[in-house]
């Protein structure tokens, strides 16, 4: 009996942007609340601009990724044409508003004098349809033909996924301006979420496993084209809480040196640990997508 890998190998280019858009959508509403609250000095307002680019990159990345799934660039306006009536559309319209946004936003904090008024603005745009598009990407998959997607599980493990990855690649982002709050709270605050999504995400997938696994048509059923799901659940845990402990060594050390006098060697340390971190996490996020696409089964015989 064949399992699913092939199907989901076959949309490996859906697995990045279902692992990475979302996340970088969250990590970029999140590095933009202290703009949008406001009272940064200048230097630490440029620093956090700048660094912006790093969740709008990844964002930027997994859009271009399930961009090849289209086949061939011109039947993106086909694409185009179905909003309104297709999820498909309507995920990929919502993603494109948040890029455009994120990245005049971006772009903008390049001016001389930027305005912050201006910013507050862009910034509040971003945030709102980085929502809206992860949303449109979590009810992207609810198609009633294919039964094992058409579950509850399917947009709320992609929204605990992106509350996961989200904040661990924001404080990438902020370490990277040399930027904190006082006392180091807003990393905290963000890890404590990560956590608390990572602990969701957990429920998600044991409840998914005992509830779709046992979905079945004419030809096979779910648990056979995912035989591994159990030793999967298993690899995502690992490296999940591998990345929040590697970001919790850091932000909960007491002798943590403030990011702004810290050495170029610590801060270099400091960022690339972070980094190491946010790839682990994503890795883990990576594997349940690939699990998610391996689950593909429709009503009929066709899967």
């Amino acid at each position: 009996m064949s399992t699913g890998f092939a199907t989901a190998f076959s949309e490996i280019t859906l697995v990045l942007f279902t692992t990475l858009a979302p996340s970088g959508a969250v990590a970029y509403a999140l590095m933009s609340l202290p703009i949008i609250r406001g009272g940064l000095p200048d230097d630490a307002h440029r620093r956090i601009d700048k660094a912006l680019c790093i969740p709008l990159i990844v964002s930027l990345v997994g859009l271009v990724a399930s961009a090849t799934h289209l086949g061939n660039p011109a039947n993106a306006l086909y694409v185009f044409m179905g909003v309104g009536r297709s999820p498909l559309s309507n995920e990929v319209l919502n993603a494109v508003i948040f890029l455009a946004f994120a990245g005049v936003y971006w772009l903008y904090s390049f001016a001389q004098k930027p305005r912050r008024l201006v910013q507050r603005l862009l910034a509040i745009g971003a945030c709102l349809s980085a929502v809206v598009c992860i949303t449109a990407i979590a009810f992207a998959y609810s198609a009633d033909t294919i039964i094992t997607w058409d579950t509850p599980f399917s947009p709320v493990s992609l929204w605990t996924n992106a509350l996961l990855g989200g904040p661990i690649l924001a404080i990438v982002g902020l370490r990277a301006a040399r930027w904190k709050s006082r006392g180091n709270r807003f990393g905290r605050l963000m890890l404590l979420l990560a956590i608390v999504a990572f602990a969701a995400c957990l429920v998600v997938y044991v409840l998914q496993g005992a509830s779709v696994l046992q979905a079945e048509n004419a030809v096979s059923t779910a648990g056979d084209l995912v035989p591994h799901y159990a030793l999967l659940v298993g690899v995502f845990a690992i490296f999940s809480a591998a990345g929040i402990c590697v970001d919790a060594t850091s932000l909960f050390r007491p002798s943590v040196s403030r990011d702004d006098k810290a050495s170029p060697d610590e801060m270099t340390i400091t960022v690339v640990r972070s980094s190491v971190a946010a790839l682990l996490v994503l890795a883990g996020i990576f594997v349940m997508r690939f699990s998610f696409y391996m689950m593909h089964m429709t009503v009929g015989i066709s899967f």
